[in-house]
C-alpha cells in the first residue's frame, strides 16, 4: 500500500485555524508529516450516522 498524499502545508494550517488551535512550528510540521493518514482515518470515519451511533454518547459519567 503506498503512502497517501500530504495534504498542502497551507491546507493543514487552515484545519488547525479552524479548530481554534496556537501550535509551534515544530508542532505543525509534525502533523503536516502526517496529514496524508489523518485525511484518510477522516474519510472512513463517516458523517452519515446519526449521533445515536457514537459509542461515547451512549453513556452518562455519575456526576460526583
Amino acid at each position: 500500500m503506498s503512502e497517501p498524499e500530504l495534504m498542502s502545508r497551507a491546507e493543514v494550517e487552515d484545519c488547525l485555524k479552524r479548530a481554534g488551535l496556537s501550535l509551534s512550528v515544530a508542532e505543525i510540521d509534525g502533523i503536516h508529516q502526517i496529514s496524508g493518514y489523518l485525511r484518510a482515518m477522516l474519510r472512513r470515519i463517516g458523517s452519515d450516522r446519526p449521533m445515536e451511533a457514537e459509542p461515547a454518547s451512549t453513556f452518562r459519567s455519575p456526576v460526583a
